[in-house]
Formats: structure tokens, C-alpha cells, sequence
């Protein structure tokens, strides 16, 4: 809220129902730089798999590529989260960033000078790949810091909105910029976000703490780690997160990767209509995200988690039984809309249910439980070798829907929770 005089006035881009948690300045400041970091993100991990293909010719050291990008969040979110409650998250999320500027410019450099080799590639893959781990459970701490309780709920569902539409426009805009300006024109403007955002992160200054905020005082050890998992596991709600979160990333989430089999084998389409369906689950997640920050305050918040991750993984059995393009866009515009609610609830209930000195520790917890994301992806790949990719992704996704329902009969901790 900008204050002047005796008055108070609201800026005009917070007006709106859906951005009012903008009226927090420091917020709207994280959240601009967030879609930098974001549309980042989503490029890179485009271009890199691009590069390795180039380089090698093997679709294998693609998809290892992707696994070195998105393993380190599973390996080590439980340590940077545990590291986020013993140290101000800003100065780990201002670290994290300088790590990618760095590693960005340098692979830009290696680009440039035409000397680029595969391990280049597999080693700033890795090194990003820390860097997000360490971003994931700090940012979503810290936007809890930022903003009062009333508006966390629209704060959550902003950032699903950056990182969702961040994803459809940063798809595009990599097959656009290989055509235009090549991979080493591609990671200078990445560089120039980058260090964009830095700047937008320095000027990120009022950090709000409640009363009975306690400092995390203790060492970091493995057996610290230990804990901090046990202790998030003891959480009823945060319990039924964790496990439906290893189910749909394990067995659901993964189907589009096989979409460019999807689209030669079974829809007969080519690379543009391919793209099309590839960006639009990043459109339904990002519409949902919109539907979710508009709403002033929502109960049975993880009855909403359940019923998302359901949605999504009814939507993916349809688009593993659809022969008709149309029919399978439609199904991953509804699969990402559902998945809206998920990724929205899966990090408010955790900074809501958690105590203020493990928020972060309890988002690290959740980035252990995403890392079954890219084991999915390397068992779907086997599994569709030795079936079909529709097969393979029919199988998934209906054990998926029967696992979501136990989830939701034996986890009315989570059912139940509300903030």
C-alpha cells in the first residue's frame, strides 16, 4: 500500500481482485523478478536438451540432461530449505541467482567462442539445477514473510500464474529465438534477466515476521535432516502432501514428455501443432491460477489439493485414449488447470501447517518429494519402450486416480485441513 499524506492509494496495477496482494511493495517487486527467473527456467531447459541433441545426436543424453536439471531439487531442497530457517532467505535467494547469472553467462561465453562440449552443458545443467533447489523452498518462504495472512492465498496463486505463463511464453519464445538469434543469443538475453532480476531482488527490503518467530539456531547434520523429514512427515496435512506428490509426479505428471510420440505416432501432426500442446497445459495451469487469486478466501484447502491433482489425472487417462488433436489439447488444457490447484495448495499448506522457523524446511521436504519427477520420467520411458507411449501413460495414469483416492480416504488430515 502506498501511503501519502493521511490517505493511502492503491497502485493501479493492484486494483484489479486478482493482483491485490501487489499492494505489498516488496511483493510486486519478487513477483516481477520472479517471471524473469521463470521465463529463465523454462528456456533453458528447452535449449539445453537442444544442445545436447546437436552435440550428441542421443536422445538418451537428452533426457539425462533434463534429469541433471531437475535431480538436484530432490537431492538437496531438504538442505537449502533447512539453510533458508537458520539464515535470511533473501540473502540464499540473492546467492541462488548469482550462481545462475554466472553459470548463464558463462555457458553464453563457451557459446560465443564456438567451443562448446557435452560435459559444458551437463555441468551448468547441474550447477542451475542447485541454484533452483535452493530458489524453490526460499522464494515460497519468503513470499509468506511478505505479505499478511489475508492475501497469501492470492500471493501463492500469483506466483503458480508467473510460473505458468512464464512456461507458455518461454516454450515459444526459445523455438523463435534458435530461429533468430541461435542458442549463444539465447543465454545473453537469459544473462540480462538474470541480472535484471539481482537488481529487482536488492531493492527487496521489508521482510514481515510474526511474534513467535524463533530463529532456527541449530547446525545442519545429517541426522538434523533427518528430523527436519521426520518432522514433516508428523504433520497430518503435510503428510497427505508429500505422498500424493511423489504419486502424481511419479506416474502422472511425466506424460508429456512422450507428447512428440503422441503427436507422430497417434495424432499425425507435426512440430507446430506439437508446440501448441505442449504450451497449452502451461495456459489451463495459468488460467487456474488466475481462477484461484480471484477468490477471497477458500476453504478445505486440501480438499482443493486432492481434488486438482484428481482432475489432472482424469485429464491425462482421456489424453492417452485421444486420437483426435483437438480432443488432446482440450486434455492437457484441463490437466494443467487441475494441476493449478495442486502446485497453488502444495505450497500454502506447507508454509500454513509448518511452525514460522521450519517454512523452509517444510517447502525442502516437498522439493524431496518432487524429485520422483525424474525417476517418472525415466520409468515412463521404459515402460513406453516396452509397450506403447498411450499404453504406457494409460497404465500411469489410472493407478494415478486409484492412488489419489486412497489418498483421499486415509489422509483426512489432509482432506480436513483448512487455514
Amino acid at each position: 500500500m502506498v501511503k501519502h499524506g493521511a490517505y493511502s492509494m492503491t497502485p493501479w496495477y493492484a486494483k484489479p481482485q486478482l493482483f491485490r496482494s501487489l499492494t505489498e511493495r516488496d511483493w510486486g517487486i519478487l513477483w516481477v523478478a520472479g517471471h524473469l527467473w521463470h521465463f529463465a527456467f523454462w528456456v533453458d531447459l528447452l535449449v539445453l536438451g537442444w544442445l545436447v541433441l546437436n552435440i550428441s545426436d542421443s536422445p538418451l543424453k537428452v533426457g539425462l540432461v533434463g534429469a541433471a536439471r531437475l535431480a538436484p531439487m530432490g537431492v538437496l531442497g531438504v538442505f537449502f530449505g533447512s539453510l533458508g530457517d537458520r539464515f535470511p532467505k533473501r540473502r540464499i535467494l540473492l546467492a541462488a541467482q548469482m550462481v545462475n547469472t554466472v553459470a548463464t553467462m558463462c555457458l553464453a561465453a563457451v557459446l560465443l567462442a564456438g567451443a562448446e562440449a557435452l560435459w559444458h552443458i551437463y555441468f551448468v545443467a547441474i550447477i542451475t539445477g542447485c541454484a533452483w533447489a535452493a530458489d524453490y523452498p526460499n522464494r515460497r518462504a519468503l513470499i509468506r514473510e511478505l505479505v499478511p495472512d489475508r492475501l497469501m492465498l492470492n500471493a501463492m496463486s500469483l506466483d503458480i500464474v508467473s510460473l505458468s505463463g512464464m512456461n507458455v511464453l518461454g516454450r515459444l519464445a526459445a523455438g523463435g529465438m534458435l530461429v533468430l538469434v541461435g542458442p549463444s543469443g539465447i543465454y545473453v538475453v537469459l544473462s540480462v534477466a538474470y541480472v535484471v532480476g539481482l537488481f529487482l531482488l536488492g531493492r527487496v527490503k521489508n521482510i514481515r515476521r510474526e511474534r513467535s518467530f524463533v530463529q532456527n539456531t541449530q547446525r545442519i547434520t545429517l541426522k538434523g535432516l533427518g528430523e527436519a523429514i521426520r518432522y514433516a512427515i508428523s504433520l497430518p496435512a503435510l503428510r497427505g502432501v508429500l505422498i500424493l506428490t511423489v504419486i502424481v509426479n511419479f506416474l502422472v505428471f511425466p506424460y508429456m514428455q512422450m507428447a512428440p510420440v503422441f503427436a507422430r505416432d497417434v495424432l499425425d501432426v507435426g512440430p507446430g501443432l506439437l508446440g501448441l500442446m505442449t504450451s497449452v497445459e502451461g495456459l489451463g495451469m495459468m488460467i487456474g491460477a488466475m481462477l484461484l487469486a480471484t477468490i477471497g478466501k477458500l476453504n478445505r484447502i486440501g480438499l482443493v489439493f486432492i481434488i486438482g491433482a484428481m482432475f489432472a489425472t482424469l485429464s491425462v487417462v482421456c489424453f492417452s485414449l485421444s486420437n483426435m488433436y483437438l480432443v488432446s489439447l482440450t486434455m492437457a488444457l484441463l490437466a494443467g488447470i487441475g494441476m493449478s490447484g495442486f502446485a497453488t495448495m502444495q505450497n500454502v499448506i506447507p508454509i500454513t501447517e509448518a511452525r514460522p522457523e521450519m517454512r523452509a524446511t517444510a517447502l525442502g521436504v516437498v522439493t524431496l518429494a518432487i524429485g520422483a519427477h525424474p525417476l517418472g520420467m525415466v520409468y515412463g520411458g521404459v515402460l513406453a519402450g516396452s509397450v506403447s507411449a498411450p499404453t504406457a501413460v494409460l497404465v500411469n495414469s489410472v493407478v494415478g486416480v486409484a492412488l489419489v483416492i486412497l489418498v483421499w480416504m486415509f489422509q483426512p488430515g489432509l482432506r480436513k485441513y483448512n487455514v
